[in-house]
């Protein structure tokens, strides 16, 4: 199944790719996330507990952010396992810089569906999808345009 989406930040490319590879933010973002735990610089594993239809199950997730182009564009390969069946996803998400200053992130990927999870159909998991990213970006938008500017503060270092 294809996923496919964008969005809009209000903010310059830089502050938007450390909001979203950062990975205290990110845990707080994700929907249903119980905790998120690093396993090494670029690997985090997950626990989530998703309801789709009838289906519900907890999952543990290997979450990968892979070839990173600062401030460009990154891969996110996503595993995640259940008694209820399995996930797999794999896909770039890219920041655009607007005319206006602005930051349009942009999703392009692929998802498997298996086990009992695949019998609730299609449509429905793409339905649910759909309104996770969009409550995972809605989140980081919000960590986004809270945060200090990029421009506030330079030439104090880190």
């Amino acid at each position: 199944m294809r996923v496919q989406g964008n969005w809009v930040f209000l903010a310059d490319r830089e502050r938007v790719w450390k909001t979203l590879t950062n990975p205290d933010i990110v845990a707080q973002c994700i929907p249903y996330c119980e905790k998120m735990e690093p396993q090494s610089d670029d690997t985090y594993l997950a626990t989530l507990t998703v309801g789709i239809g009838s289906v519900k199950g907890r999952f543990t997730a290997t979450i990968r952010l892979t070839d990173p182009q600062f401030p460009e564009r990154y891969r996110l390969i996503v595993e995640a396992q259940s008694p209820v069946g399995f996930v797999k996803g794999d896909g770039i998400v890219a920041l655009q810089p607007t005319e206006n200053g602005q930051t349009q992130v942009c999703i392009d990927g692929e998802v498997q569906v298996g086990g009992t999870l695949a019998s609730v159909g299609s449509r429905l998991i793409q339905a649910t999808a759909n309104m996770m990213f969009n409550h995972f970006f809605d989140a980081m938008r919000q960590h986004v345009q809270s945060a200090p500017s990029t421009n506030e503060g330079e030439g104090g270092g880190e």
